[in-house]
């Protein structure tokens, strides 16, 4: 018999659990109004507090017109079921949208700020390519040049080194020529001298012989 009436309580104490948890659903006050909470299910209960618009209480069991809610805080009370609804109320929604869309508002800015700096970011590296593409263009033609300067300078170089060496050889067989040619003249010189003395001397010596053979002509 115990053991019946154990099961019997367990079994109710079981199915209010799962009742309660059953209604124990979020619900708001309506909009545009403050209602009376209080002690118990009736207007001739003690008021608790007032309850604003769109103040979330958690329904806990309905009774009649009547509703058991609880607040945030806990504490636990009744109001009138028609003034509850399941429904977030419009002044929420609103605001809630309201907040929603500043947000998106906020992030649509700074979206656009970083499209705008992404855009100048853009312009400016566009500029760079630009000057780094004519600087190319300007290191390619000095580089040209250069190569075509220094094949000129090897070839200039070349003729030089040429022209050096030809003008050495010239130069030494100049030289040679003019050693051999200041040997001839002083050979012809050598010449011209012995050949005068000879003259002299066969002049001196043949106007010798003439005054003797005047002298012995004289004698006789």
């Amino acid at each position: 018999m115990k053991q019946s009436i154990c099961r019997l309580l367990i079994t109710g104490a079981v199915i209010l659990f799962f009742t309660t948890m059953a209604h124990a659903e979020t619900r708001y006050v309506t909009d545009k109004m403050q209602i009376t909470f209080r002690t118990g299910p009736g207007n001739d209960r003690k008021i608790l507090s007032l309850l604003n618009s769109g103040q979330p209480v958690t329904f806990l069991q309905p009774e009649g017109e009547w509703a058991k809610v609880s607040l945030q805080s806990g504490r636990e009370g009744w109001v009138l079921k028609r003034y509850l609804s399941a429904e977030v109320p419009c002044r929420i929604r609103i605001k809630d949208v309201s907040q929603a869309l500043e947000g998106l508002k906020t992030e649509l800015e700074a979206v656009q700020r970083t499209s705008r700096q992404l855009e100048t970011d853009k312009v400016g590296l566009a500029t760079d390519l630009k000057k780094t593409r004519q600087a190319l263009a300007k290191t390619k033609q000095s580089y040209e040049k250069l190569k075509k300067d220094a094949a000129g300078f090897l070839k200039l170089k070349t003729r030089h080194d040429k022209t050096v060496e030809q003008l050495s050889t010239q130069t030494q067989k100049a030289n040679k020529l003019d050693q051999e040619l200041t040997g001839t003249l002083k050979k012809q010189n050598i010449r011209w001298f012995l050949g005068g003395a000879v003259v002299l001397l066969f002049g001196f010596l043949l106007g010798f012989s003439s005054k003797r053979q005047k002298r012995q002509s004289s004698l006789l």
